[in-house]
């Protein structure tokens, strides 16, 4: 991937005020240097480049999950009380 030096270099004062255009660079080029007053150089790089958008996540197994509860004795709420269970969850009457 070629990258352009001037299009990935920011200040400090760039990442305060600005991170989301610093990030849409590291996306863009993958990394992007950050520089300090005090003469430091600091690199943000894209930690794993192999999450792309509508890639599969791996969910766990829920069914699973119920199946344990349900061995020690919890009893879910019937479906019936999802509506008030919800309406209390948003605070509403």
């Amino acid at each position: 991937m070629s990258r352009s030096s001037t299009a990935t270099v920011f200040t400090v004062r760039d990442l305060n005020r600005q991170p989301a255009k610093v990030l849409d660079a590291v996306r863009k080029f993958g990394s992007a240097e950050i520089h300090a007053r005090s003469g430091e150089v600091f690199t943000v790089a894209v930690k794993d480049e192999g999450l792309t958008k509508g890639a599969a996540v791996a969910l766990p197994d829920f069914e699973a999950h119920w199946k344990r509860l349900r061995e020690l004795g919890l009893v879910p709420p019937p479906a019936a009380e999802n509506d008030r269970i919800n309406r209390i969850i948003a605070g509403e009457p």
